[in-house]
């Protein structure tokens, strides 16, 4: 093996010998310039002054810690105009001035510091077999130059939480390049300006419906185009929507009642004592349910099939695999979920010897146990207590306090919170279960008021979807005229954003990215146990892209 290959410059220094302990290797190598510059004026020298000896650590072998002992000299400095007399010899590519580190060491600890931070990177490193503390870690992410970042066009705009409910700092994304700008100390308008006053150029700002932000830009970049940020917009909308809930809530109550009552009215369900079926876990009517709503995205392709939308248009638009739509195609008709052969359970034989002693009174799962124990059943105790289990909700052989409890638990439909059932409403029916379908249902026939809201929200999360600006005019007419207060209320707040709001109903640029680079900021923060000062976090954030 060359030797050469594993010191960081041969052309710089050359391998003498090596020393070989049980816990470390000692590489003494001599320096091989023959005409070192001054650092000072950069003359070459061959004046020696002295020789001296320094002690690096390096990258470990194998896991070996190794350590350079470094023979160097001292050399004259022949250019009378120069203040340094005597210079020692640098070694750019090994070893920094007065280091204790080589350059590549020094990397690896300034890698691994940005990647874990302190504690992390030091309990790392010390796998590794670099010895380092979480200090030393912290002190180099300080130490390193934050990175040169290009003159943005588009910029994201929003806030971040340095401590929840208390102090917020706010981060700027660069939305074409995908990658964090710069994080500021605060959300204040004027903090906010002096950085794009910095940075000119600047044509978009996507940001949230925060009146600082809204003023910061328009004080620092008053040439940029501002969008509002869809997301906050359907955000702002469900809270107004559970707004309106909120003074409704007896409809809500009404809602729940007439639904319990049907529950109520269909868990009777009775199993012959000679059946041999065993008990699903899925209800017929779930299952009806699916198939419907698989019935509906099969129309749904046939539609858009017949109007010349391609495979991959269609699998967009229904959120479906293309797979899935090559196979709906090749199929005559609607493609019915085939049933596979139900494996045999080891319990399935003695199914009727169970519901005939179930219907005679035994109802102790124990008991049933060892008595199809005794007739061949070689599976566990918990196979017959589920399904005894099952047998009692179905057939009601419980005591009344006891099926009351699981009326209770299975059976009741609560009254869900105004938050969520602003969710239920605005929500597409396809995707809400059968109780929650006959929930908004229910909902919308006993109240004239919460059907307007009902209508109107959808209509505005489909403006939002479709890009539709021209008819966002007629709409906030429509709800500052509907006589919903919190939805006229919603309607007035878009009226003072009317320009972002516009732009965010037509524009490509959104805060999708911003808020990605949000959870990484969060992440990083709790990574660092209590220790991400704004310092250490804003380096870790910027050289993390």
């Amino acid at each position: 093996m060359d030797a050469t290959t594993l010191l960081a410059d041969p052309d710089a220094i050359a391998l003498a010998y090596y020393v070989s302990q049980p816990d470390f290797i000692v590489l003494v190598v001599r320096a091989t310039q023959r005409h070192p510059r001054c650092p000072k004026c950069d003359a070459p020298s061959a004046s020696l002054h002295s020789h001296y000896t320094r002690r690096v650590a390096d990258l470990p072998w194998h896991s070996v810690t190794a350590r350079l002992e470094l023979h160097t000299r001292k050399f004259r400095c022949r250019n009378e105009l120069c203040p340094q007399k005597v210079f020692c010899e640098r070694l750019p590519k090994v070893v920094a001035a007065y280091a204790r580190k080589t350059l590549r060491l020094d990397a690896a600890l300034t890698l691994i510091a940005f990647a874990l931070g302190g504690e992390a990177g030091a309990r790392t490193s010390q796998g590794l077999k670099l010895s380092v503390s979480g200090d030393t870690l912290l002190r180099r992410i300080r130490r390193a130059p934050l990175p040169l970042m290009p003159i943005p066009k588009v910029v994201g705009v929003d806030d971040w939480a340095k401590r929840k409910g208390t102090s917020y700092g706010t981060i700027l994304v660069d939305l074409e390049r995908r990658r964090p700008l710069d994080l500021l100390p605060d959300r204040e308008a004027a903090t906010l300006a002096a950085w794009l006053r910095g940075h000119p150029g600047i044509e978009v700002i996507s940001r949230d419906r925060a009146g600082a932000y809204a003023d910061g830009a328009r004080q620092g970049a008053p040439q940029a185009l501002q969008v509002a940020d869809r997301w906050h917009l359907l955000k702002n909308l469900t809270e107004a929507v559970e707004r309106s809930l909120q003074s409704r809530y007896p409809a809500l109550s009404r809602a729940a009642e007439v639904i319990r009552e049907a529950q109520v009215t269909a868990s009777t369900v009775v199993i012959g004592t000679g059946s041999t079926t065993m008990l699903s876990s899925r209800e017929d009517r779930q299952i009806r349910a699916n198939r419907e709503r698989r019935l509906v995205r099969y129309k749904e392709m046939q539609r858009l099939h017949e109007q010349g939308v391609s495979v991959v248009g269609i699998a967009e638009t229904l959120k479906l695999s293309p797979m899935t739509i090559y196979r709906y195609r090749r199929s005559e008709g609607f493609p019915e979920r085939a049933r596979c052969a139900r494996r045999r359970g080891g319990l399935e034989p003695y199914l009727a010897f169970i519901h005939q002693r179930f219907a005679a009174g035994c109802a102790n799962a124990a008991q049933l146990w060892r008595e199809v124990a005794e007739r061949g059943y070689t599976g566990k105790p918990a196979m017959v207590v589920r399904y005894v289990r099952k047998l009692r909700v179905r057939v009601g052989a419980l005591s009344e306090s006891d099926r009351q409890k699981q009326l209770r638990l299975k059976e009741s439909f609560a009254t869900p919170s105004p938050k969520r059932a602003a969710r239920w409403l605005l929500l597409e029916e396809a995707k809400l279960g059968d109780e929650e379908q006959a929930f908004v249902t229910e909902l919308r026939r006993g109240s004239a008021e919460v059907e307007r809201v009902r209508e109107l929200g959808r209509k505005f999360q489909q403006m939002v979807k479709e890009r539709g600006a021209k008819t966002f005019a007629q709409w906030l007419m429509c709800a500052q005229q509907s006589g919903i207060k919190e939805l006229a209320g919603f309607a007035d707040g878009l009226k003072k954003d009317h320009d972002a709001v516009v732009e965010a109903l037509r524009s490509e640029w959104s805060n999708g990215q911003t808020e990605g680079q949000i959870n990484r900021l969060k992440y990083l923060k709790r990574q660092m146990y209590g220790r991400a000062k704004f310092d250490l976090l804003k380096a870790r954030v910027l050289h993390a892209a």
